[in-house]
Parts: C-alpha cells; structure tokens; sequence
C-alpha cells in the first residue's frame, strides 16, 4: 500500500525493503536558504530539430559563454549540422556518439553537510564558468529535499557551500530560452512532478511558488511517477519518467505552452523492473541529428548501472546503444578507478555535465561526463539510509 503524497510520512514498510527498491513517498525537507549572486539570462540558440513524427514501440550543441553572460549567437540548441571532414558547421569538431563506452571514475567528491547522511539524484549545468548543481538530500530519518551548491572546478565542490532549498528530490534544472527563465522540476511536491520558475539559478531563494509538472498516475506502479526530465525541439517539449516498473513513459506539449502541465502519457519502452528501472536522462547529441537516452538498471547483483538508447525523433521509437550489464552505458563493467580503487559498486542517478544549460539538454561526445551518486559498500541499511556521495565520470577517447 502507497502512502498518500502529501502525508510525507516515510511508510513503515521501508526498512524492510531489498536496498534497491526506493521508497514510493518521502517526507520533504522544507528548509530556505538564500545567497546572493546575479545570474544575466543566457540568449536563445540555434533550435533543435522537428518530430518527423511518433511511434512508440518498445524497444545539443555545446554553448559558450559570452563576455556579458549570454549564450553566444547560434551556440545553443540543436545538434546541428556537420561538414563531411567532421566538422560543424561553425568550425568546431564534431565527435560521434561512441558505441561502446570506457570511463574513469574519481572518489567521493563532496560530503553531505548540514547533518544530511546523502546527496544524490545530481543536475548539473555549467553557465558563466561555474557548475550550477542541484540535487536531492536525505536526513538520518530517511527524509528527502532539495539542495544546491556552486562551484567552478571539481576539487572546489568539497568545499562549496551546500544550500537546502523548498521543493522536492530528483531535480531537474533548465534554461528555458524562449521565455528567458530557469526551470527547476522535482518530484514529491504537491503533485507528482512540480516546477518553478526563477531568473537566477545561483540565487536558492529566487524560485517561484510551485506549479504542477505532471499530475496523472500510473498503472501497474508501487511508486507512482519518477525521476522526471524535459527536453525540448523547436516545435515541442517532451517530458519522460519512469515508474520502478519496467517501462519508461512519455507525454509532450507544444513549446509556447511549457512550462505547464503535461498529460495523456504514454509507454515508449517496455522491459523488466531491473533493465527499465529509474534516472531516465534524454539528451541531444551534439553534432548528429539523434538523441541519447539513459536509463538506470539494476544488474545480476542488485547493483546500479546504466543502460542507453538513441533516437533520431523526440517522438519516435528507441534503438539500444550499450544497453547489457556486460556491455552498459556506465556500470562496474567499464569504469575504472584510481589508485584508491573502486569506492563504489553502483553508478546511480545523475546527469551528464551539459556546458550548454538551454532546455534542448546537448551533451558534447567530444567531451563526456557524468556526475553519478555512489554509495561505500554497506549492509543492514535501507535504501533511503545509503551513504550517497556525488562522483564524476570522464569517457575516455
């Protein structure tokens, strides 16, 4: 039995749970904290590419900064187009997407402050030379909230300064272009998927009051609606999530009308509960007319990993890319780490680092990374008492 979503208890029946299986409701930090900082709007980039149209059977160029903040003119939006000695069109290298994946990993880095046992469920987007972070948090009671913290390097993130925020876990950040806002979504507010709105998303205390995202449920689900993402074409936003049942689910609207809230969703891959699990991610491949999506499984040994799929319609079907345990996305099968050795057995909920933050989500296969949630090996512990810790995933050429 799913506890209501606006009880925020924890249901008792949690603890018992196998460590993988998360929990269907949480109790929702409601903290606010502010910081001051100026954040100019980022201006509109080239537009992503048009749905060819839709079938749902189972199965981003990068922006520069300019000298005043904005996005330079024709950097953002969509994967363009590429000459034939693979270049873009502007000059700048185009690398395809692998089809195999090798990455390195680092250890933990940053800790959970103000008394959080966990951080976890990262968007990251970097904008005026900094890494803009937000993510999920957990207290020592199993209670989830939102967080967000700045920086400009990797080693900086240690120390940066980790500020709690009203809303929900699982976030989502943004930068909407055609209405010249940043967009926060999150999961377990007053409705499934929420979102608010803010011109400045360096500033924790800037956001609007919530609105709905998504306010539908879902058949067959324990957990209800999860783990939500938005990306958006010249004509349409899509919104996909998952449900902890084996299938990943889409719904879309036009452009003019996001952000608002979404409907009539649909079933666009089916599979089992462990290879369709959570953490659907949707990306535009810079430099090639396709899409990039990865979804997080659960492997042979209850561990986390992440499978992918690629796409060249927002609104069509999905083809696997490096979709096995043996052969994934990301998962103890290709990622190496240091000298310290492996201090994670599961690569979790995350998002690839996007230097282009604008809603059509371009990642850059000439520069990969992915910044994960990894847990030190533990045991007697439920999922929502795991030890989260952000660490960060480089390809390798």
């Amino acid at each position: 039995m799913k506890a209501a979503r606006n009880s925020w208890t924890v249901p008792a029946f949690e603890s018992k749970r196998p460590r993988w299986v998360r929990s269907p409701s949480f109790l929702l930090v409601g903290l606010l904290a502010s910081s001051s900082g100026a954040c100019s709007s980022p201006g509109r980039g080239a537009a992503g590419t048009a749905d060819a149209g839709v079938d749902a059977s189972s199965a981003s160029g990068e922006a520069s900064s300019g000298t005043d903040g904005s996005l330079s003119d024709g950097e953002g939006g969509s994967s363009g187009s590429s000459n034939a000695d693979g270049s873009s069109g502007d000059g700048a290298t185009v690398c395809p997407l692998p089809t195999a994946f090798q990455w390195t990993s680092t250890g933990p880095l940053a800790q959970p402050q103000n008394g959080w046992v966990s951080l976890k469920d990262f968007s990251d987007v970097v904008y005026n030379d900094q890494h803009i972070v937000y993510m999920s948090t957990v207290t020592d009671a199993g209670s989830y909230g939102g967080a967000m913290m700045t920086f400009t390097d990797w080693p900086q993130m240690a120390t940066a300064t980790q500020f709690a925020i009203s809303g929900g876990a699982a976030p989502t950040l943004i930068y909407f272009t055609p209405k010249s806002i940043w967009v926060l979504m999150y999961e377990f507010g007053e409705w499934p998927f929420s979102y608010v709105t803010s011109p400045d998303a360096t500033n924790p205390s800037s956001w609007s009051s919530p609105q709905p995202l998504f306010t539908e449920s879902i058949a067959d689900s324990s957990s209800g609606p999860l783990d939500e993402t938005v990306i958006c074409n010249s004509a349409t936003c899509y919104l996909f999530f998952a449900g902890d049942d084996g299938s990943i689910y889409r719904a879309s609207m036009t452009i003019d009308d996001f952000p608002s809230a979404f409907t009539n969703a649909t079933i666009v891959m089916t599979d089992s509960t462990e290879n369709l699990f959570e953490a659907v991610e949707v990306y535009t491949v810079k430099g090639a007319n396709q899409y990039l999506m990865i979804v997080e499984a659960i492997g042979s040994t209850g561990h986390r990993y992440f499978r992918s799929f690629t796409a060249t319609d927002l609104g069509g079907s999905w083809t696997p890319l490096a979709a096995t345990e043996s052969s994934p996305f990301a998962g103890a099968a290709n990622v190496t780490f240091g000298d310290g050795g492996a201090w994670t057995s599961d690569i979790s909920s995350g998002d690839m680092v996007r230097n282009n933050p604008d809603e059509t989500q371009t990642v850059d296969p000439c520069n990969l990374q992915f910044l994960y949630q990894g847990d030190a090996p533990t045991t007697g512990l439920s999922y929502n008492q795991l030890p989260w810790r952000p660490g960060l995933l480089t390809l390798v050429p």
